[in-house]
């Protein structure tokens, strides 16, 4: 599952950067969270979160610097965005949702249904869920020309 997971981040964000940002993106490291090890949700200055449900019970997380997402959302709305105000906030919610579609559609063959909550945008502290010690992670480290952000799936077993 964590493997299929990783690839399906992997050629999500790819696709979807490629597609609809025209951005290069580079793949880093993918890191598994290891067992009996309490789940915590990102800390970054911009998280975007799709929650998933069905054949997985979790969720994904993009995460970025503030730069980094500022640049993705800029390259999302077609103009240049200098802060996190509502147009940045949604073009980088939509590319939470496009990256989790992706993953969805990559596993729903193989998995069975997925369902997915509209997108969710938090600014650094603001970000608070409910998780369950026991989610598993998948984490994928990117990196395009603005800095680095990752890809996180978060679930239960």
């Amino acid at each position: 599952m964590h493997d299929q997971l990783a690839q399906a981040i992997q050629e999500a964000v790819h696709e979807f950067f490629l597609a609809f940002l025209s951005l290069e993106v580079h793949s880093g490291p993918t890191f598994r969270k290891p067992p009996f090890t309490p789940y915590t949700p990102p800390q970054a200055d911009v998280t975007g979160v799709v929650r998933l449900s069905g054949a997985i019970d979790g969720g994904i997380h993009l995460a970025a610097p503030m730069h980094v997402a500022l640049a993705m959302s800029s390259s999302f709305a077609g103009t240049d965005l200098e802060e996190m105000i509502d147009e940045a906030r949604d073009a980088f919610g939509e590319l939470t949702n496009l990256v989790a579609g992706g993953v969805q559609s990559r596993l729903a063959d193989t998995l069975g249904e997925i369902s997915l909550t509209p997108p969710q945008v938090a600014l650094g502290s603001q970000y608070a869920m409910e998780s369950q010690a026991n989610f598993s992670a998948v984490k994928t480290y990117f990196r395009i020309e603005g800095g680095p952000f990752f890809v996180e799936c978060f679930f239960l077993l």
